[in-house]
């Protein structure tokens, strides 16, 4: 199959062809997927009859087969395609109901029609035979979104093989999987980087186990980013990591497995806004799209790509990959009817899935957001300097990059990273921490160093992190005042401001985490005296008493008295562990 990389609109060759469907959604993407299966398989060959393609079940018996004249309907389970005897063209899980609907196959504009359920007479009732299930409400889908508070994202593509250099120029302060943009890198060019691409190094489970080390519940891989690129077998394009590149393996595929064998959610980035392998027109006023090799690209390219391409890939996606989240980057390209369209295909096929505010834009504050997705990203590395009053998330990185950059050596201190994640939640934000591993396969060794340091810190005090919220002020001392008094004269529900840096982190700086009837009184460096936490004092307190007072990871006994200007606590002799402490007030 041919990718997109034309050159002028005359010999622009067509996308896949897909199914027809209801106005707004794709109905059956597992049906979707079949004909872009049997379509790809027989590329260069159309014929008057389609080879026979089967779907697989655990038990290696075809329970689904297409031969352009019927399909028989198949409980759920993992599956496989096959074309003809000639092996697994795909996998994918299959939990939607049974395929009792028609097809419109690219051969000779065939129909195939449900038919009897062969082998599946003892299989236990479709949901849609028992009653719909009804949607999940937002409130039940973010519910383990909120416990986890700390998730990885994971920035890895073609461009981890330049690295943040491309003929001798290097890019130090830029993020490095932007290259393709920066150095308006043709199309042919830079698809010579697959060749390049063989990871061989890449552990799955390896990169499970650091992010459950840790501290982190989540983990969001970039399946495709601004590039093009697919890291996941894709039957709408060749170039991706299975087809393009000599690895040949499935990367989300496999991590997703890793991650839900380790306990961690799964989610993907996909890029719908910006494709640069691919003609989406002039592009709106950020002007990102790739103008450079497809200068006579009109609008119409870009609704045909979201049409055609972009928005399949997704059904691909939720098919296939079951992820928890689905993590846009979107700058407004999307039209209104669009993004509903995206919105309720998401809503059908994995009600339970997550979508992140940036399906829409990345700019704020967003009219009645919650209309299309769950949460609110902020900007790459912003921490909102109050507590917006509704759930938000902050994209942070590591170093100054998202992608792998070998000259990018300016590592954020492992303190100031479990400052970030202590001063995120206490405004109720999850922290989302990217990795860039490299063109080897590697997450460099300065990220594991710093992942590990935080993990130490969350073995004694993830009780303050995990399923917490913001309590009713999220903090005190000089930067929260500070923070405070710059928040307070503005009008947008949503104040983002920049990380703070690590000097003006003091024993006077404290932020307060919840959880019931329990306050986490969370010091950002270690006091040499007595501290006073005034929220906590009689006159802050009308509602309840304290009952008692602890530090966690340690056993010393913690006095305290409570006054009208503050509760009064005294410091352990021994640190029960590096950079912030916890004190744990428990209120009866």
């Amino acid at each position: 199959m041919k990718n997109l990389n034309e050159t002028s609109p005359a010999d622009r060759p067509e996308f896949p062809v897909r199914p027809s469907h209801p106005a707004g959604f794709s109905a059956a993407a597992i049906a979707a997927v079949l004909a872009g299966v049997l379509l790809l398989a027989g590329s260069g060959c159309r014929s008057d009859k389609p080879p026979m393609v089967s779907i697989i079940g655990a038990e290696g018996d075809p329970v689904l087969d297409f031969a352009g004249e019927e399909i028989v309907s198949a409980p759920a389970g993992d599956y496989t395609v096959d074309r003809g005897g000639e092996g697994t063209l795909m996998s994918y899980y299959y939990s939607a109901p049974p395929l009792v609907r028609q097809i419109k196959a690219a051969y000779g504009g065939m129909e195939a029609v449900a038919a009897n359920p062969a082998k599946t007479a003892d299989a236990p009732p479709a949901p849609e035979e028992k009653g719909k299930k009804p949607e999940p409400t937002r409130e039940q889908r973010l519910a383990w979104w909120r416990e986890a508070r700390f998730g990885m994202m994971v920035s890895w593509g073609l461009y981890a093989v330049p690295a943040g250099v491309w003929k001798n120029k290097t890019h130090p302060d830029n993020y490095a999987e932007w290259i393709m943009f920066d150095e308006k890198i043709p199309v042919k060019e830079y698809e010579r980087l697959a060749g390049e691409f063989n990871p061989v190094k890449f552990d799955a489970k390896a990169w499970a186990a650091l992010a459950k080390k840790a501290g982190m519940r989540y983990v969001i891989p970039l399946a495709k980013h601004h590039d093009g690129f697919s890291m996941y077998k894709s039957a709408l394009t060749d170039f991706d990591i299975v087809d393009a590149t000599p690895f040949k393996r499935d990367f989300i595929g496999e991590l997703a497995e890793a991650c839900r064998e380790a306990g961690l959610k799964f989610g993907c980035y996909y890029s719908v806004d910006r494709d640069w392998h691919r003609p989406q027109g002039p592009g709106n006023e950020y002007k990102q799209t790739n103008t450079w090799d497809f200068p006579a690209s009109r609008r119409e390219d870009f609704d045909r790509y979201f049409r055609e391409f972009a928005k399949p890939q997704v059904e691909e996606l939720l098919v296939n990959y079951r992820p928890d989240i689905l993590w846009f980057d979107g700058i407004g390209m999307k039209s209104d009817s669009q993004l509903e369209d995206l919105v309720r295909t998401i809503r059908t096929l994995r009600p339970d899935c997550i979508i992140n505010s940036r399906i829409k834009t990345f700019r704020l504050p967003l009219p009645e957001p919650f209309l299309f997705c769950d949460y609110i990203s902020l900007g790459d590395n912003e921490i909102a300097d109050r507590t917006p009053g509704y759930e938000w998330e902050n994209p942070g990185t590591l170093n100054s990059t998202y992608g792998y950059s070998r000259n990018d050596n300016n590592w954020i201190d492992p303190r100031e990273i479990v400052f970030r994640l202590v001063d995120i939640v206490s405004k109720g934000g999850n922290y989302l921490l990217n990795v860039g591993p490299t063109a080897e396969g590697l997450i460099p060794q300065p990220s594991i160093d710093r992942l590990m340091e935080v993990g130490t810190w969350m073995e004694t005090n993830q009780e303050a992190i995990y399923g917490t919220s913001a309590w009713r002020v999220y903090g005190q001392g000089p930067l929260y005042e500070k923070e405070a008094a710059k928040a307070k004269g503005k009008g947008g529900p949503a104040a983002a401001g920049v990380p703070h840096a690590g000097p003006g982190r003091t024993p006077l700086e404290m932020r307060f985490t919840a959880k019931n009837k329990t306050v986490y009184a969370i010091c950002l460096a270690w006091p040499e005296k007595d501290i006073l936490v005034k929220a906590l004092g009689q006159k802050g307190m009308l509602d309840g008493k304290i009952a008692a007072v602890s530090m966690l990871g340690s056993k010393e006994k913690i006095r305290w008295r409570q006054t009208g200007e503050g509760l009064s606590l005294t410091v352990p002799k021994n640190q029960p562990c590096r950079y912030a402490l916890v004190y744990k007030v428990e209120i009866r």
